[in-house]
């Protein structure tokens, strides 16, 4: 069975969010560990993700021609 691309992105957000949730249940005491997980963060690391797509994209587009 061949799945979707939208379902598997479901699958995946509904796996991170019961990760998510299994940890902060785990780790009442302990969630300091995840302090760096800031807004900010998590946008620097969007965008730096976001550029090694970018630039590997562009690489294999000028390496086809």
């Amino acid at each position: 069975m061949k799945n979707c691309r939208i379902c598997l992105f479901i699958r995946y957000f509904i796996v991170s969010v019961i990760f998510i949730v299994i940890t902060s249940i785990i780790f009442v005491d302990d969630l300091s560990y995840f302090a760096f997980v800031t807004p900010w963060n998590v946008v620097k690391i969007i965008f730096f993700l976001g550029s090694l797509l970018l630039i590997f994209k562009l690489f294999e587009y000028y390496k086809k021609d």
